[in-house]
């Protein structure tokens, strides 16, 4: 972070300079005003790139391994409150910054009642019941009445089949549950709840507590953290093992904007098959570079240091199994939160806080600890910042001292002469000054014709993805539906219509789950991995043409230049060539298919199922009241026979559902997320282009105006121009040595990172 600031100030200073030997020259009336303008104009973006760009740092791991205890030992506070549940859909996000505040979004009324009618249908059916179809509403008294009798049921069949407890069935609870203290908070569009310095606290009401949490749709917290800087973003993410697939989908968006990643694993458990997922993930985002990882040590449960020890090696040995060179760090982070905090002496904290001291003092010797995670952490911040200002804000600055100097240099030669000579030789300047803006046509159509040719190439590639007939991604989600075995238990004991109802139910309930689960797991993976696939195709196409295209641009200057020469103007080669700004892509992300899960798109299988077992159970109570029990009996084959032919039919929809869902989604992943990408690396590299061929660009009538001047005043502003030339020729020194130093320190911090990731960009 020192060496960012450093870094910061220097470009700030000398974006001063420049701004102010800019303003003097317009001031003597030695520039035109359209040329002072563009060098105006391209020093603000100068100052706009050094505004500390957000960075966002996302805590990850499975439930349970103390990421929020990790944030609060951070941030030196208790601030977040423990144990968000496992239904809440949300990430709970802190904002570093000087003010203390916040604010949390609820939902509004038909977000709430068209997520809890979607949790109702999906409970199991009890005994005479019917299939959820009604829109639920909180607000009727009559409805959550119900609700609590249809919970009643559902748990008692669930402790009857000792089933493991439904995610759906804790959803409804916890709306049921925490509806009296939020009902006066929920409006019919969503509503923000706004905290300052003192009511900060009065978050973890609805945040920390399950049943206000489900009614949360975002949380923001303003809280310091001076050590990191301002407008860093730590998130507090869903655990990679949540029961609920939606959460790993939002972990999945969130990590894909995301510039560090921590990982956090509990020594107590060590790492489990949910890392290993989620570790595979972070290496689909080639973000593996990019990740620390804490072993979050948990001090009651080891038996001494040599304990302790022997887990962080065992860590350290299992994650490398997976991870090539992974920075460990190991640490309690209850233990340093508690030190912050500097409990009561008499409290329960103060007492495990004394406990501890003394093994903790020893500070794990062989393992790097929290302080040196924190300097680390600090250090990532101000070189993710560093790369940003170096692409935007240095490069910006290069091209205004050019310009700058030699126009000043052209200028007071040109003042020189004799007015004859002088109009000869703006004659002469004009020429080539015209050649080089032609230049940026043949430019913009070679951009142009590059945009069409990577459009096409990308839409190919799209097109293949997700083939419906030969897409791999898409063919393994339709076999998996027509292949889904149907568990030999949802067909027993069909000879009561009410169980056909409820097997049925129960066989779709399963259906969806797993449905789900492998479009959250399986095929946003493969699509992020194929998006990632796609940025670093695009990325070093981009790199290779903008090559190709600053040679021909360094072409047109040439023969300015050498007419500069012809009348004596010391030239100097073009400095830095265009630099992308990769860092912006982070705000551009595919779109998720598991939106999809949530939205409940297999939407038409389920009114069709509902519709269907309506049908098939209208139809078994007419047979049962013209033919009786006993015949029912009888036609068990019969109703087995209808139960499969309903779970085809169930089946059948949900891939047609499916096809028309991929359909739909390689729209949106060319359009909102490929083709976005292209058009902003392209746009940012036409108009670098542009601002170095204009900013050169001189008015050659303002210049003969000054000719005519008298010859003291020509003196003095031939002065003030080479004064300035030499300063920005001074500058242009000094940027180009710290370009080449960040260039060197960036690749030795990341030699390993791939073609695709930010370490590159220098």
């Amino acid at each position: 972070m020192n060496d960012y600031q450093a870094f910061k100030k220097g470009i700030e200073q000398r974006e001063l300079t420049l701004r102010r030997a800019v303003e003097n020259l317009a001031a003597e009336q030695l520039t035109d005003g359209h040329q002072t303008g563009l060098w105006r104009n391209h020093l603000d973006l100068v100052r706009h790139a050094l505004q500390d760009p957000l960075v966002r740092i996302a805590v990850a791991g499975s439930v349970k391994s103390g990421k929020s205890t990790l944030i609060n030992a951070l941030l030196g506070g208790d601030l977040l409150k423990r144990g968000a549940g496992i239904v809440t859909s949300f990430i709970t996000r802190i904002r570093c910054n000087a003010v203390r505040g916040g604010w949390v979004e609820f939902k509004s009324w038909d977000e709430i009642h068209q997520e809890l009618s979607g949790a109702v249908a999906m409970l199991p059916l009890t005994e005479g019941d019917a299939v959820a179809s009604k829109t639920w509403d909180l607000r009727k008294s009559t409805h959550r009445e119900s609700l609590l009798r249809k919970l009643k049921a559902v748990q008692a069949q669930l402790q009857h089949s000792r089933s493991a407890l439904d995610a759906h069935f804790l959803l409804v609870h916890a709306y049921l549950e925490g509806f009296a203290g939020v009902r006066d908070l929920l409006q019919d569009q969503p509503r923000k709840l706004t905290f300052d310095e003192k009511t900060i606290t009065r978050h973890q009401d609805f945040v920390g507590v399950e049943s206000s949490a489900v009614y949360l749709k975002d949380v923001e917290i303003h809280y310091p953290a001076p050590w990191i800087g301002d407008a860093v973003e730590i998130a507090d993410c869903q655990g990679s093992d949540s029961p609920n697939p939606l959460h790993f989908a939002l972990l999945q968006q969130y990590l894909m904007k995301s510039h560090i990643i921590v990982y956090v694993v509990s020594s107590r458990t060590g790492l489990r098959e949910a890392d290993l997922k989620l570790l595979d993930l972070i290496k689909t985002l080639r973000m593996t570079p990019q990740t620390l990882f804490v072993l979050n040590v948990d001090l009651d449960t080891h038996h001494g240091l040599d304990d302790i020890q022997a887990s962080v090696e065992r860590f350290r040995k299992e994650l490398g199994w997976t991870v090539p060179n992974p920075q460990v760090y190991a640490f309690s982070s209850l233990y340093h939160l508690l030190e912050a905090l500097d409990p009561q002496p008499s409290s329960r904290e103060a007492l495990r806080l004394s406990m501890w001291r003394e093994e903790a003092a020893h500070r794990l010797v062989h393992a790097p600890g929290f302080n040196d995670f924190k300097e680390e952490l600090a250090e990532r911040v101000g070189t993710q910042r560093s790369r940003v200002l170096f692409s935007t804000g240095l490069g910006r600055l290069a091209v205004v001292a050019e310009t700058l100097g030699e126009t000043c240099r052209t200028k007071k030669q040109l003042l020189g002469k004799d007015l004859h000579h002088l109009e000869q030789s703006a004659r002469h300047l004009q020429r080539r000054q015209e050649e080089l803006i032609g230049t940026l046509s043949t430019l913009e159509n070679a951009i142009g014709g590059l945009r069409e040719s990577l459009k096409n190439d990308l839409d190919n590639a799209i097109a293949t993805f997700f083939d419906l007939s030969t897409g791999p991604v898409v063919q393994e989600t339709l076999r998996l539906v027509d292949h889904y075995p149907v568990d030999s238990a949802f067909a027993k004991d069909l000879s009561d219509p009410r169980k056909v109802i409820r097997q049925l139910h129960a066989f779709y309930m399963e259906f969806r789950r797993s449905l789900s689960v492998f479009l959250v797991d399986r095929v946003n993976v493969e699509t992020i991995r194929f998006a990632k696939d796609q940025e670093s195709f695009l990325k070093r196409r981009i790199r290779e043409s903008s090559q190709a295209f600053w040679s021909l641009f360094q072409s047109a200057l040439e023969e300015y230049h050498r007419e500069l020469q012809a009348l004596g103007v010391a030239v100097r080669e073009p400095g830095l060539s265009p630099q992308q700004p990769w860092a912006e892509w982070k705000n551009i992300t595919p779109p998720t298919f598991s939106g999809f899960v949530d939205e409940n798109a297999v939407g038409r299988g389920l009114l069709l199922m509902k519709f269907g077992l309506g049908r098939l159970n209208r139809f078994l109570n007419t047979v049962k009241d013209r033919l009786g029990k006993k015949r029912l009996t009888k036609d068990a084959d019969e109703q087995s026979g209808s139960f499969l032919e309903a779970v085809e039919t169930v089946k059948a929809e949900a891939r047609a559902e499916l096809v028309y869902a991929f359909r739909d989604y390689r729209q949106n992943f060319r359009y909102q997320y490929l083709h976005k990408l292209l058009d902003a690396a392209l746009a940012h590299l036409l108009e670098d282009f542009q601002a170095r061929a204009r900013m050169a660009h001189m008015d050659f009538r303002h210049l003969l105006q000054q000719g005519k001047m008298e010859e003291d005043k020509r003196n003095r502003a031939a002065a003030l121009l080479e004064e300035t030339a030499a300063l920005a020729e001074n500058l242009l020194g000094e940027i180009e040595e710290l370009r080449r130093a960040l260039s060197l320190e960036w690749l030795a911090q990341a030699p390993e990172a791939s073609l695709g990731e930010e370490a590159h960009t220098p």
